[in-house]
């Protein structure tokens, strides 16, 4: 087995160059790897750790973690992301790069799909970290959420981030440590399947009406959801959370028309309630910003050339109500 860089270990550790994998799409069911990243500020391509569990026949079976220098000037580096995981720049100095990380863990784990919890955020780390390094993948990664198994399993709970699920579970966490993040979401994910009468995740998924998401080798994604599937609400900001209130959409309410290039509209979701933001399904009174993605011209009706939700944005906004409209380019510099 490959060896796994820790957080432990000198520093200087001599890696191999990095043999680029990509992890099967056929495994055993039964077995999984949960994955949780850290970033060093608000761009999913800033990596600074990492954290595994690998689960086999519903049990915890093996455990680490990484830190992963993210290459980023120290001042390039969030406060307010430090002040999450306490992971500092002087802290990876000598650490390994993402694609040296992610090449040890591929090698180490071939085979195995992915669990996280808001797997969208993690996911995305990937595929931005690997279209930074200009690396395209050999084969597709299956991945699967424990946040979104977590809500079929207990719809009662008024929120499913990870701290709420463990608390409600009685499971140990010690919340942004990124294995301690990694075990959580995999017993999550163990526990939500039992409750829904499933001894695979395969088979959780398909009683929840999911399937396996996937990021294809050209780092396109399916995320295993109808876009009918979803619904604003279930990604409200976590009550009581920690949010940096200087961030441009913290408290916003922000609706999305049309379609996004960089991101899928789950991910967008989940970008803004990690920033403390609102999203929401259609244009009310309520409404701060809508973000304009690609209009499908076939969808709208004939002649027209907005949305419904454009026309209502432009009707409140002449009756005086303070609605912004932006392209998805700015959603991505402010975000």
């Amino acid at each position: 087995m490959c060896q796994i860089y820790s957080v432990n270990v000198d520093h200087h550790f001599n890696w191999p160059r990095p043999k680029l994998e990509g992890l099967l799409v056929n495994p055993s069911p039964e077995e999984f790897l949960a994955l949780d990243f850290e970033t060093a500020c608000g761009s999913r391509a800033s990596a600074c750790s990492v954290g595994y569990a690998r689960f086999e026949q519903g049990k915890l079976a093996e455990v680490g973690e990484t830190l992963i220098d993210p290459g980023l000037a120290a001042e390039q580096w969030d406060w307010f992301n430090i002040s999450i995981h306490g992971i500092e720049p002087e802290d990876v100095a000598g650490a390994p790069s993402f694609i040296e990380a992610w090449s040890q863990i591929q090698n180490t784990f071939d085979g195995l799909p992915i669990v996280a919890h808001n797997a969208g955020f993690d996911m995305s780390v990937v595929r931005a970290e690997l279209c930074r390094a200009n690396v395209r993948l050999q084969s597709p990664i299956r991945y699967a959420c424990s946040a979104t198994l977590s809500r079929a399993a207990w719809p009662d709970l008024l929120s499913v981030s990870l701290g709420v699920v463990t608390d409600e579970l009685g499971i140990e966490l010690n919340h942004h440590e990124a294995k301690s993040d990694a075990i959580a979401s995999g017993k999550v994910m163990v526990e939500a399947s039992r409750v829904l009468g499933s001894s695979t995740v395969t088979d959780a998924l398909a009683k929840a009406g999911r399937t396996w998401g996937q990021i294809n080798d050209d780092l396109s994604w399916n995320t295993g959801y109808k876009s009918s599937d979803l619904n604003a609400k279930d990604f409200a900001p976590e009550e009581g959370g920690k949010f940096d209130v200087r961030h441009p959409f913290f408290g916003k309410t922000v609706v999305f028309t049309g379609t996004l290039e960089s991101m899928t509209r789950r991910e967008a979701f989940g970008t803004l309630a990690e920033v403390g933001s609102i999203p929401g399904n259609s244009v009310t009174t309520k409404t701060n910003l809508l973000v304009v993605g690609e209009q499908d011209l076939e969808k709208l009706a004939a002649g027209e050339t907005m949305s419904s939700k454009m026309k209502k944005a432009a009707k409140l906004r002449a009756e005086g109500q303070d609605i912004e409209l932006i392209g998805e380019a700015e959603f991505r510099s402010r975000i």
